[in-house]
């Protein structure tokens, strides 16, 4: 049926080993059957999938796993699974995975393009083809990026296509097949969950352990074999770092079977279901019996229904108190949302960095344009950012499903619509065909939202003019948008806030200047952290150290930044925790040259970095003396790198890139004005003294090597190491030459290599060198002398081979530049002109300028000589 055998991959978890056996014999029956059996094993993937994240996450006091287990305990479908996951992977739960599941998180978030290879990309692409054998108006990806998030939704969607809309004629699913198989087996292949050490325990009686093992190496669970001071309860586990209780997979000591949750949830009993056998056994539900707290609202969640603000509808929040005005920011944004050019306008920037606040305060402000009919924000926070630390919060939509759904709602209070009715009224106001209008749509938080991509493309490819989009977000993966990057605030505006909160807060008197300075400073005029740090001021009575406080605080850092890195690809991650191990600005090329050194495996540094800079970890800084760029990391964030960089696996590679990049010194604003030249000096300075020491220094050869092609200068940094500490004189010119081949007017670079060359002895090349610099415009008329002197004593020696013609192309190519500037010479520079001449053949030329000379100086002894030469030769 296909060229990929499910039945026949290699895997070690047994549920879907068992699995793949009933799949054997269900192909010996029919497609139709085979098809419904690959259904069944989709479904149990994705179920574990899930089991495994919610084992990975630990327990925190907003019973963040407890609310996610409710769910799934009574989810009747698998797309509430699904709803699940996502919750786990990017909603507020995903803060508290452990850094040994994000490897799952990873590959469930991480987004692949249309040429992007990648497991990934491939397992959607197949599942999205099989979609289409079944119904050709399926959602398709081409040309989208994707990620295993949407194969997760495409197979809830092909799911209820099939098994809950009616019969699907064979032909169909039989095609369907062929690519459902390859796309299952490519996720039970590759997905970390199915790769982990899974097992049953059974604690004995004698305190030990019967391990069970039903999937990866069992030599993780080895030592409970033999420990009895082990306290773990009977259950299924996972190994991620330590034992982790699967409390929703069950089995028993035998492995005689396993069992999922399937819903039905009643009389404090759910049930769960066998994948392997169908069998359906209920399950203790007491544990899962208290319904999930009320979260509160957000501090800036929409109002319920459109009311009067100004001349216009709005059901935003009001004003954020406190607010100081950000007079650029706020002239772009407004200009940006009431021009004819713009639709979706975005403003992007990290957590707590002020987006929502500046938001609201050009809306307020807008909010009198007789032209607009309303302004409707919906709010998809889920965590609210307070001044004494972050609070998980009730997000008011999620899904493009839930905008439209409040949207009708509001614009039609006591109607009902059907979802596709809510989508398409929402889609008709969007463009402008409804009589309602015009509108201005605010989303913010738009990082929180499922299915960002699918949103984005909604609301982009719907909006027409005059109506405007207006999103907020941390990350910004989408173009075709205007964005506004908000980053920290200017100095004049931090003054101002940091005033109006020490006096709200009574502590006034304790910031003198100094102290304002250094908040500015380690806060990069973040609004956010400097509230908070004066609030730890306010609490204590007394200055305290930014830094400490910032540190000590790990859920506002969580808050800030632990959604962000998650989603991070590994090269960015990498870049990421590289710079945030070393408290100094990082020249960017530099940088770059350090990763890419043969010694480490290769990546992709400009996506990594480009990633980093559109999730507002990294900040990018040109010096105006050579253009070059300095990447800084801001100190809320960098703390929060250094306490992942602990726990990496990564540790070990980046503690290695220290070592190199600390060799450009350490750096701050102030030394920008001096450039990526002085960072090469401070770099070359470090790799002597290693070269003195008898260091191997491949690495930074091949370092300086890669800042050369970007940054030229580096070439006789190279040059210089080369010639005084490898002792090579021929590298060194060949670095000079290389810089020359880019700037060819460094006279400087010109001499160096004449006497590299000289002390090569390599004649023929220092002339053609000499020659090089004597025919730059700017060049001073002694280097024209000295080079005619210099081809003059070869040429009589006999020094230099030349042939006639390369002779005679030579001496007249610099005769022509000095008689061009004949009326510079002294009675010296004559007489080399009147050698040229002799070797030129040009005897009266040549007694021209020897009395041109003698007219100058009558005793000049280099023109008397050659008088009396000429004297000589007329006699004879």
């Amino acid at each position: 049926m296909s060229d990929v055998d499910l039945e026949a991959v290699p895997t070690a978890f047994m549920p879907a080993k068992r699995m793949l056996e009933r799949l054997a014999v269900a192909r010996e029956d029919s497609d139709g059957t085979y098809f419904f059996e690959l259904m069944y094993l989709g479904e149990m993937l994705v179920k574990v999938l899930v089991i495994e994240l919610l084992a990975g996450m630990v327990d925190d006091r907003e019973h963040h796993r407890y609310a996610l287990e409710y769910r799934i305990v009574r989810a009747d479908g698998i797309g509430e699974w699904a709803n699940v996951l996502d919750e786990a992977v990017s909603g507020t739960a995903s803060q508290h995975l452990t850094r040994l599941v994000q490897d799952s998180q990873r590959a469930l978030t991480a987004n692949f393009g249309p040429e992007d290879a990648g497991w990934q990309r491939a397992t959607v692409d197949s599942l999205q083809r099989a979609c289409l054998e079944i119904d050709s108006k399926a959602d398709d990806v081409n040309g989208r990026r994707v990620n295993l998030r949407m194969w997760v939704r495409n197979f809830v969607w092909l799911r209820n296509r099939t098994r809950g809309h009616g019969a699907t004629k064979a032909d169909r699913l039989s095609a369907a097949c062929v690519e459902l198989q390859k796309s299952v087996a490519l996720l039970l292949s590759n997905a970390p969950a199915f790769q982990r050490s899974w097992a049953y325990l059974k604690r004995n009686l004698s305190g030990k352990y019967r391990v069970s093992g039903f999937g990866g190496d069992q030599e993780f669970f080895a030592y409970l074999k033999k420990e009895r001071d082990q306290s773990l309860p009977d259950g299924a586990y996972v190994f991620i770092g330590d034992p982790r209780l699967t409390s929703l997979l069950f089995s028993d000591p035998d492995l005689t079977d396993f069992f999922l949750p399937n819903g039905n949830f009643r009389n404090q009993l759910f049930e769960s279901l066998s994948y392997i056998t169908d069998e359906r056994q209920d399950r203790d539900g007491s544990s899962h019996i208290l319904p999930v707290e009320a979260l509160p609202p957000s501090e800036t969640a929409a109002a319920p229904d459109l009311d009067v603000v100004g001349s216009i509808f709005s059901n935003m929040p009001p004003r954020r108190y406190g607010y100081v005005k950000r007079a650029a920011l706020e002239a772009e944004l407004q200009a940006r949302l009431t021009d004819d050019r713009h639709p979706v306008v975005t403003l992007q920037g990290r957590g707590g960095i002020g987006k929502t606040s500046l938001a609201l305060e050009v809306l307020h402000q807008m909010s009198g344009i007789d032209s607009i009919f309303a302004i409707v924000w919906f709010s998809a926070r889920d965590i609210d950012l307070l001044a004494d630390g972050p609070r998980v919060v009730r997000a008011d939509v999620l899904s493009v499903e839930d905008i439209a759904r409040d949207f009708s709602a509001m614009m039609r209070p006591g109607e009902k619509f059907k979802s596709k009715e809510a989508l398409s009224y929402l889609t008709d106001c969007l463009s402008g065909t409804s009589m309602d209008g015009p509108f201005v749509f605010v989303v913010d938080n738009f990082e929180t939202i499922r299915g960002q991509a699918e949103l984005y493309a909604f609301l982009s490819n719907a909006v027409r003019l005059p109506n405007k989009v207006l999103i907020t977000t941390r990350t910004r993966d989408f173009k075709a948008d205007y964005p506004i990057e908000v980053r920290g605030m200017a100095r004049e505006e931090f003054a101002d806030l940091i005033s109006e909160t020490a006096i709200r807060l009574g502590i006034s008197s304790l910031l003198d200047e100094s102290y304002r300075d250094d908040l500015f400073e380690e806060s990069g005029g973040h609004p956010y952290i400097a509230k908070v740090m004066l609030g730890e001021v306010a609490n204590a009575g007394k200055k305290i150290s930014v830094k400490r406080v910032v540190a000590s605080k790990d859920a506002m850092l969580d808050a800030l930044f632990e959604r962000s890195y998650a989603a991070l690809a590994p090269v960015s991650q990498r870049i990421f925790l590289t710079l945030c191990s070393w408290r100094s600005l990082v020249p960017r090329i530099g940088l770059e040259a350090v990763l890419l050194r043969p010694a480490n495996e290769k990546m992709e540094f400009e996506r990594g970095l480009a990633e980093l800079e559109q999730s507002s970890l990294v900040e990018n800084i040109s010096d105006e003396t050579d253009g070059g760029e300095f990447l800084s990391v801001p100190l809320a964030a960098a703390l929060f790198g250094k306490r992942k960089l602990v726990t990496s696996p990564l540790k070990i590679a980046v503690d290695a890139d220290l070592e190199l990049i600390k060799g450009f010194g350490a750096m701050t604003s102030t030394d920008l004005s001096q450039g990526l030249g002085r960072r090469m000096e401070r770099l070359a300075r470090a790799i002597a003294e290693r070269a003195e020491k008898g260091d191997d220094l491949t690495q930074e050869i091949a370092v300086i090597e890669y800042i050369a092609s970007e940054y030229p200068p580096a070439w006789l940094t190279l040059a210089e190491l080369q010639k005084e500490y490898m002792g090579s004189v021929s590298d060194a010119i060949d670095s000079v030459n290389r810089y020359l081949e880019s700037r060819p007017d460094d006279q400087d670079a010109w001499r160096r290599v004449i006497a590299l060359h000289r002390t090569n002895s390599d004649s023929l090349a220092e002339m053609h060198a000499r020659l090089q610099l004597a025919e730059l415009a700017t060049s001073p008329l002694d280097e024209l002398s000295t080079a005619a002197a210099r081809l003059n004593g070869l040429l009589s020696r006999k020094e230099i081979s030349l042939d006639a013609d390369e002779k005679h192309l030579a001496v007249r190519r610099l005769r022509a530049l000095l008689e061009a500037r004949s009326d510079e010479a002294d009675a010296t520079d004559l007489s080399r002109l009147a050698w040229l001449c002799m070797y030129d053949h040009d005897a009266a030329a040549a007694n021209k300028w020897v009395s041109a000379g003698l007219a100058l100086e009558p005793e000049n002894v280099y023109c008397l000589k050659l008088k009396r030469r000429f004297s000589s030769d007329v006699e004879s």
